[in-house]
């Protein structure tokens, strides 16, 4: 456990800018194993399952699986904080792909090209996961950097448009609502 923990540290000192806060939008394709096992949400006996639901949703659109599970991201993500303790240089997503890939096909409620907001105003405590989720899948799907996760208030516009439009799919609102991330100052 120590080596793991030292493992960690040096990657955290060899990667500058290293972002440790929890519940971040992410970018699947950088996120390193270091920030990772590093999480604050980790650190504290929790899985991140923000940043994971955001990689899950990536990970699935690149290998055309459109349902969101629960339970895939919860052994995904043990099974790449275990992955990554010995490979902190390592990017996270291409294992994640590998093991959504070679898993079993989800199977759950929310799916990605059906799911409604009419959904979403039935079931809005299970929904949030499914928001995160769904970034992630626009993010790969339309090759975008747009997102819903820039800010809180971002998240609220998506989720009031989306009470607004209970026939349309959640996907294509938030699509709608997506924007760029602000400019670094």
């Amino acid at each position: 456990m120590l080596k793991k923990v030292l493992l960690a540290a040096l990657a955290l000192v060899c990667v500058p800018n290293l972002v440790l806060a929890a519940n971040e939008k992410i970018d699947p394709e950088t996120y390193l194993c270091a920030e990772l096992v590093s999480n604050e949400t980790l650190l504290q006996g929790e899985a991140p399952l923000f940043e994971g639901l955001q990689l899950d949703g990536y990970a699935s659109a690149a290998v055309n699986m459109d349902v969101a599970s629960p339970d895939a991201v919860h052994i995904i993500l043990n099974e790449a904080v275990n992955w990554c303790q010995e490979r902190p240089t390592d990017k996270v997503y291409s294992i994640w792909q590998q093991m959504r890939a070679t898993g079993p096909v989800p199977e759950g409620d929310w799916n990605a090209k059906t799911s409604t907001c009419a959904d979403f105003a039935l079931n809005q405590d299970d929904a949030s996961g499914f928001i995160i989720w769904l970034d992630g899948y626009n993010r790969k799907a339309n090759n975008t950097t747009k997102s819903i996760l820039n800010s809180d208030a971002d998240v609220r516009a998506f989720i009031d448009a989306c009470l607004l439009s209970p026939k349309r799919t959640m996907l294509e609102v938030l699509q709608e609502n997506a924007k760029d991330a602000p400019a670094a100052k």
